[in-house]
Formats: C-alpha cells, structure tokens, sequence
C-alpha cells in the first residue's frame, strides 16, 4: 500500500481499496459513494468532495417512533455540544445525521483515511451511548 495519495488520486475507486485493503466490507453505491459495513455492523458512507478536497463521512441512524419533536432537539443540542469530531443534525424528523468532513488537499495517507472512519464510528456511537438517556436512537 501506498504511504501517501496524491490529490489527483484521491477518487471513489483508490479509497475503496484502501477499505478494502484494510479488511473492511466496503462498495460503491449506484452514485460512486463509498459504502463500509464495519465489524459492528454500522453502515458508514464516504463521499469525495472534489471541488471542496474534501472526503465526507457520514453515518445515519433512526430515531423510534416514540421520540417526541423536543427530546429530539434536546439530544440533538447535546451531542453537538458535547461532541467535538462529528456534526450532528436531523435531515427528517426520524433521522439522525453524523457527518466528519476530512480535508485531502496536496494528498493524504491511507492510514489517515482508514483511520478516521474507525475514529469517526468510535465517537459517533459513543456520543449516542452518552447522550441517549431517552432511548430514542433505534
């Protein structure tokens, strides 16, 4: 493996063989998007962002049907105050979203790549672990 991407070779195909490479279950989606299901089963979503040099990893979980509209918020306001690495947001009223956005501009390491999506699935769940104290997160 590489020790470092250049720019112009960070794409959807190099990135799913770093995943890959990493023994990771990973595949690209009808829209070039880079799928990874990891060893706990999270399904996390890689975007490159060529214009912005930027690689975007996103994970979305559901909110249970009981969940009422200010407990959701009320979450929602603490996991973006208590968490630093993820942004968190509510893109429908039974979603919740955790985005990283990872710049590559002049290149990136693999590793740091790989190592980010396991950094980025340990806070995500992590910060839901913490904050869920109204079991709203299916």
């Amino acid at each position: 493996m590489e020790n470092f991407l250049n720019e112009d070779k960070v794409n959807p195909d190099s990135l799913l063989q770093l995943f890959k490479n990493a023994l990771m279950k990973a595949y690209l989606d009808e829209d070039s998007d880079i799928r990874v299901t990891t060893g706990l089963g999270s399904v996390f979503l890689i975007e490159v962002l060529s214009d912005q040099k930027m690689l975007k990893y996103v994970s979305m979980f559901g909110f249970k049907k009981h969940a009422n509209a200010t407990k959701k918020l009320t979450f929602l306001n603490q996991l973006n105050s208590g968490i630093i690495l993820s942004r968190f947001s509510m893109p429908r009223e039974d979603v919740l979203l955790s985005e990283y956005f990872l710049p590559y501009e002049e290149g990136i390491s693999p590793y740091q790549v790989v190592n980010c999506l396991r950094l980025f699935e340990r806070v995500t769940t992590g910060a839901i672990r913490q904050f869920d104290n109204d079991d709203l997160v299916e």
